[in-house]
């Protein structure tokens, strides 16, 4: 019994690690609140509550997808640095592709319609070649935290956008908060992540060009995201616009709780000797 306790456990780790729930809660969080948001000060325009609940499902799973494949492609420099115990190439890929299947068909359900499903492909598609060849944007400098941070939640907040069909100041201030928090998280990643990185051989923007860059960048989106949190007072009445500011703070706030319990990393990667170390990078095989 002890044994099949300690199985079961077992089991439900390596799921966790496959799954990356740890990497991707604080997004599906964020676009979740912005979703809901948006959904209720359009008068829930275009989806009912289950379609609604649908298009949350289906950001879980394009999420899954985006993350399973990176870990995929990453996985022949993991094992080869030694990380302890990486989930398996073939389940992360079998991962990726059923949860990107499934989100799309969500999508499908909820809408029939060209432009949110042409935004979905393509979101999809961009998310295969952030991680993948021929592109593989995680390794192509400034555009790797770029091409992330739109993938991750601005374009997955468009598809929401596109389905109800409300083009507004609220929905402009929504995808600038997102891409903003997407470039602070993704930066701050990369800070977080430079010594495994540099370890492993994945050349993000952080090695290329050193974590106190990354770091510093990190900081002009962090004063960003404060700018966008006050722009609703500029296009709203103080009661709504303080509704959505309150929203956007207390999502904000993740970031100041993960700055917060990092800073000891952050300053031994921003103070690390080879910083500045770089060689051009051996691209995975998937085959």
């Amino acid at each position: 019994m002890i044994m099949t306790g300690g199985k079961t456990h077992k089991n439900l780790q390596y799921s966790i690690r496959l799954l990356r729930l740890r990497d991707w809660w604080d997004k599906w969080l964020h676009l979740a609140g912005a979703a809901f948001l948006f959904w209720i000060d359009s008068g829930r325009i275009g989806i009912t509550e289950g379609k609604f609940i649908a298009y949350i499902a289906a950001v879980i799973f394009l999420l899954i997808g985006g993350y399973a494949m990176n870990a995929a492609a990453d996985f022949p420099q993991d094992r080869g640095a030694g990380r302890t115990d990486p989930p398996q190439q073939k389940h992360s890929l079998i991962l990726s592709i059923v949860s990107l299947v499934i989100g799309l068909i969500l999508i499908l359900i909820i809408t029939n319609e060209a432009l949110p499903l042409m935004i979905t492909a393509a979101t999809i598609l961009l998310g295969l070649e952030y991680s993948l060849l021929p592109m593989r944007f995680k390794e192509r400098g400034i555009w790797g935290p770029i091409t992330g941070s739109v993938i991750q939640k601005p374009a997955l907040f468009l598809i929401f956008i596109a389905i109800l069909s409300v083009w507004n100041w609220l929905s402009l201030i929504l995808l600038a908060w997102l891409f903003f928090s997407s470039m602070l998280g993704m930066l701050g990643h990369q800070v977080l992540d430079y010594k495994n990185d540099l370890k492993t051989g994945v050349h993000t923007f952080a090695v290329r060009y050193s974590p106190r860059l990354a770091l510093i960048l990190s900081i002009v989106f962090a004063a960003l995201i404060s700018m966008t949190i006050m722009v609703p007072l500029i296009f709203y009445s103080f009661l709504k616009a303080l509704t959505i500011m309150c929203l956007l703070v207390v999502c904000s706030s993740v970031y100041a709780i993960k700055g917060l319990k990092s800073i000891k990393k952050i300053r031994e990667a921003v103070s690390h000797k080879n910083s500045s170390t770089f060689t051009y990078p051996s691209y995975p095989n998937l085959e």
